[in-house]
């Protein structure tokens, strides 16, 4: 019978923070962290007493409103600094002596 309760309680919108942790695929102290240390920067969580819980909702939210977006702006960017690091590259490549050519 207990087996039952723990897969509906796994199946459940409200998630212990072990389950949190596992569903962001994160450790469970970094949760932990993100409350005490950098507060407002983790998923919102709900107190329940003195067990803390976290709404599947909110954890999907936090997930979107974390993902990185490359705009036009951003991936000229990253494209002028990879053509500078390659042209870094390339001259560090023929400064360096070629060995195994006799």
């Amino acid at each position: 019978m207990s087996t039952t309760t723990s897969s509906t309680h796994s199946a459940s919108s409200i998630l212990t923070i072990d389950e949190a942790a596992a569903y962001l695929a994160i450790p469970k102290a970094t949760l932990y962290t993100w409350r005490t240390r950098r507060a407002g920067f983790g998923p919102r969580a709900v107190k329940f007493g003195s067990c803390l819980r976290y709404r599947r909702s909110d954890l999907d939210a936090w997930i979107a409103d974390h993902l990185e977006c490359f705009d036009e702006g951003t991936s000229a960017a990253l494209q002028q600094g990879m053509a500078a690091n390659s042209a870094d590259d390339s001259a560090i490549n023929s400064r360096q002596p070629r060995l195994g050519r006799g």
